[in-house]
């Protein structure tokens, strides 16, 4: 009895749960049956129709915010000497003209006093190569005056030979052959006298004798002025003019190799002075440098920002800068970007980067305040594009947004999804995205006919993020379905 209670008591809620269940069907068929057509009618919900339209297209990309500028601050002390003692802490926000390090200043301060010295050592060596020099000037200026004197003297002496004593000699020897000439003529003519006295004996023969011996002594003196003046015209007067030529020539050889002794010894002098000269200007410019070096040993903000330490290569790999450590002349040590002027880093993809170009508009939307779109304008396109870390094969384009309206409460490192305006697609027949139906390589709708639902192929155009343009397939008007969301 029990048994086949219990076999009625199943047999009745099998019953009652297929009772159940084809109510459901026959309630849910026809809630289908009358959406769908109220939905027809009403044309809203799920058959939209094809219309007109204009809307933009744009290249959508995630990003980060980074300051526009980042102003290095580097060592300009050449040397691996510059040892930081003290060091502002990062993340202070900095003015332009802060102090934010200093270098340990000892062993540049020994060098700046070694400089002084070497400096001051090479003036004095300057001042007295110059005195040297001047001294030297006026010795050579003595010799060629002397020289110069001396030639004087030649001259003098050559124009007495040639028309004083030389003249006056020949005239001596021409007189003294003149006056043997005429001492013979008188003795010839006491000795005819004396011949003509000796016939008619008024004299004696000897006294006619010594008449004839003074002829003949006469006769000789004339030969002796003779060969005397003829020998002065022969060989004596050449001998004084070329004298008197070698001693001018020999005055002018004299003054020309002094002036020649004196333009080198002043050329070495001068090369001296300008030795000493070069080495003062060599000495000063180290004297310059080795005051430089104390002045950047402290270490001024470039620009005002937030100040950031960077990383420096170390033995057991990079760590930050940190007190204690030496820089090297140009090594970055320190970062200060300008947190005022911001932009949008993205990374676009090389299927995109051909269609954006410098000065596009440009939204962009910060995680931090959802819905609310900041303007902006490309400012930079990377002409190198890098391998995508994250996707193998994909390489990507650094781009980068300026924000071109108020960034007050835009901070660094803030995530963005930016949206590059590239092209507006005005007054063109178009459809929803999720409208489009993809099966085997070609695009479909599905359109409200008179008999129904159909099947439609249609040439898409530009694809905007909502709409598409409609090339051919549609008309404007036509129904088409769109999938809900």
């Amino acid at each position: 009895m029990k048994m086949n209670l219990s076999g009625f008591m199943t047999r009745n809620r099998l019953l009652l749960f297929g009772g159940v269940f084809f109510v459901f069907l026959i309630w849910f068929g026809a809630g289908f049956f009358f959406s769908s057509e109220s939905g027809m009618e009403k044309g809203g919900e799920r058959f939209v129709p094809v219309e007109t339209k204009s809307f933009r297209l744009s290249i959508l990309e995630r990003g980060v915010v980074i300051p526009a500028k980042v102003s290095p601050v580097s060592s300009k002390i050449s040397s691996n000497q510059a040892k930081i003692v003290w060091l502002i802490k990062e993340g202070t926000r900095v003015k332009k003209g802060t102090l934010i390090a200093r270098f340990d200043t000892k062993p540049f301060l020994d060098k700046l006093l070694k400089a002084e010295q070497l400096s001051a050592d090479a003036e004095a060596t300057l001042h007295a190569t110059e005195k040297l020099l001047s001294l030297q000037k006026e010795e050579e200026n003595g010799k060629i005056e002397e020289a110069v004197r001396k030639l004087e003297i030649a001259k003098i002496q050559a124009n007495n030979i040639e028309n004083g004593t030389g003249p006056l000699k020949r005239k001596i020897f021409e007189q003294k052959f003149h006056q043997s000439e005429r001492v013979l003529a008188l003795d010839r003519n006491e000795l005819a006298d004396l011949d003509v006295l000796l016939k008619k004996g008024h004299i004696s023969v000897r006294e006619r004798d010594r008449s004839a011996e003074k002829v003949k002594t006469a006769e000789e003196q004339v030969q002796v002025a003779r060969a005397e003046l003829k020998n002065f015209n022969r060989y004596t007067w050449p001998k004084l003019l070329r004298e008197a030529e070698l001693l001018v020539t020999g005055a002018e050889s004299n003054l020309q190799r002094v002036r020649r002794t004196a333009d080198l010894q002043i050329q070495n002098w001068n090369a001296k002075v300008e030795k000493a000269r070069r080495a003062l200007v060599n000495r000063r410019k180290i004297l310059k440098k080795a005051q430089m070096d104390v002045v950047n040993c402290d270490i001024y903000s470039p620009t005002g920002g937030l100040l950031l330490y960077a990383e420096l290569p170390r033995e057991n790999g990079r760590r930050k800068i940190q007190i204690g450590d030496s820089v090297w002349e140009g090594q970055t040590f320190l970062k200060v970007p300008d947190t005022r002027d911001l932009v949008a880093e993205i990374r676009v993809r090389e299927i995109d980067v051909a269609k954006i170009g410098n000065g596009m508009e440009a939204e962009i939307e910060l995680d931090a305040f959802p819905g609310k779109l900041f303007p902006g304008r490309v400012e930079s396109i990377a002409s190198l594009a890098r391998e995508d870390r994250k996707h193998r094969g994909v390489r990507r384009f650094y781009t980068r947004i300026r924000f071109t309206g108020d960034t007050d409460k835009v901070h660094v490192g803030m995530s963005v999804t930016t949206r590059i305006i590239y092209r507006l697609v005005e007054a063109v027949p178009a459809i929803p995205q999720d409208a489009v139906v993809y099966h085997g390589g070609s695009t479909y709708v599905k359109r409200l006919g008179n008999e129904g639902v159909e099947l439609v192929p249609v040439s898409l155009g530009a694809r905007g993020e909502e709409w598409v343009e409609v090339m051919s397939g549609l008309q404007a008007g036509d129904k088409i379905f769109r999938r809900e969301e």
